[in-house]
């Protein structure tokens, strides 16, 4: 296998984990049980098909987005191996940041220059691509892999009833605390209560008092203002009070900010959040003892050590639950050299065991596919901690294609934590007024 990443990182191969070992007996037992409830659950299936004249020996891929290094590991050694394996070819992966993988696709299209194959781009990134026209039809070769996809990032995924995009993973916010924490929850609430949901002021006061009781802030969000994450859990906040994402000034939003507002006045915000866009790694050093975070990037540190921390619900405001959504997805770039491999490959990775691999591997990102939810287990602690929160939270998609420029929108919301930080308070109006309307001011 081949690998290009900026930076120039390299990786070695490395040897599977008792974790990976147990998914992989596992995936056995589920690609058995699947024969028998695929046709139950598909409607409509037919036989995936392999193109008749496969000639490629090699597949491009360019995968945008910054994946953490143990996630590298996993594509490279297993994911995309397992590929080369099977079909007896070779990946080359190219790792780049998704600004720069839009920039390279467009010189790619208008000088006829087609190298990458396939396109790996999550929903907030992907509208460059669909509406540039850079993408090939995939709907007949999705219909045709015998797996039930949702249809919740269709709006995105799909242009005039085409599909250009299939999605592989995505997730939504849960809570994640470490165990030590426990003996700082408010009077009257228990472990019990962290796993079904706590208030976001319950919330608020358990982070200022294992602040208070370990002399440092030990909450995190996601704060770096590079690859910024921070609107997403801030937008959850908003829609827990009824409010909408994104937005600044109405009343749901002053009361999420009002709630972070109290967290810094308490001094519980872990003093280096601002360094990270994740909170696996602070999580898994004791660090960070309570987070709101996506579910993969908390998953992550959860099965790493899975007697350390607790799972639970989102965090509830006046209206329920709320998270934003957003999905990682493949396609295959118009004009794609290696068609035969790329059509090969989305019709790999469409099947279930395969896609269960990959959601387990990658911290438990919940699954697209029907056919995977329906034999996960009790196991799959990530997994049904975000599959239940589905059932009733208030979910928001991910609007970039709304704005000119999705990363100017996340910049606001760092301006307004730091904000909060500063004052130890909840932005003034006029503040929030100037957010919005320089978000309304990036509106397409």
């Amino acid at each position: 296998m081949h690998l290009t990443q900026t930076g120039g990182e390299s990786f070695n191969k490395v040897g599977f984990t008792k974790k990976e070992t147990i998914i992989m007996k596992k995936v056995l037992g589920i690609a058995i049980a699947l024969l028998m409830v695929a046709s139950v659950f598909a409607q409509g299936t037919k036989e995936a098909t392999v193109p008749a004249a496969r000639q490629s020996t090699e597949l491009n891929i360019l995968y945008s987005g910054t994946p953490q290094i143990h996630e590298k590991e996993y594509l490279l050694n297993e994911y995309f191996k397992g590929f080369e394996t099977k079909y007896g070819v070779t990946v080359n992966v190219d790792f780049v940041a998704q600004a720069d993988a839009i920039t390279m696709v467009r010189t790619q299209q208008e000088s006829s220059n087609i190298i990458a194959d396939i396109i790996y781009a999550d929903t907030a990134n992907m509208n460059p691509y669909v509406q540039g026209g850079w993408m090939q039809d995939i709907t007949a070769i999705v219909n045709n892999t015998g797996s039930t996809y949702t249809s919740m990032f269709d709006a995105t995924t799909h242009k005039n009833g085409v599909r250009y995009f299939v999605p592989n993973s995505f997730d939504v916010y849960i809570l994640i605390a470490n165990k030590k924490a426990l003996k700082y929850l408010p009077a009257g609430l228990t472990q019990a209560d962290v796993v079904t949901g706590l208030s976001w002021d319950q919330y608020a006061d358990w982070a200022i008092a294992i602040a208070a009781g370990e002399g440092v802030g030990k909450t995190m969000l996601p704060a770096s203002s590079t690859g910024s994450q921070l609107l997403y859990p801030m937008g959850g906040m908003t829609l827990a009070y009824g409010g909408g994402f994104p937005e600044f000034n109405t009343e749901a939003a002053k009361k999420a900010f009002t709630v972070l507002g109290k967290m810094a006045r308490g001094k519980a915000f872990y003093p280096e959040q601002n360094q990270y866009s994740a909170v696996t790694d602070p999580l898994a050093k004791g660090d960070v003892w309570l987070a709101f975070s996506h579910m993969a990037p908390a998953g992550t540190a959860y099965n790493a050590s899975p007697n350390s921390f607790v799972i639970g619900a989102a965090p509830h405001g006046d209206a329920g639950v709320g998270s934003t959504s957003g999905a990682w997805c493949y396609g295959i770039q118009k004009g794609a050299k290696h068609q035969d491999l790329a059509q090969l490959f989305l019709q790999y990775i469409a099947q279930p065991e395969v896609n269960y691999a990959f959601c387990s591997n990658y911290g438990g990102a919940l699954s697209p596919i029907l056919e995977v939810g329906n034999v996960l287990t009790d196991e799959d602690v990530v997994m049904q901690a975000g599959i239940n929160i589905l059932k009733t939270a208030i979910v928001s998609g991910v609007p970039s294609t709304q704005y000119t420029d999705w990363n100017a929108v996340k910049l606001l919301f760092i301006s307004a934590l730091d904000e909060i930080q500063k004052t130890g308070a909840r932005p003034s109006d006029a503040f929030l007024n100037a957010a919005q309307a320089s978000l309304v001011s990036l509106k397409k």
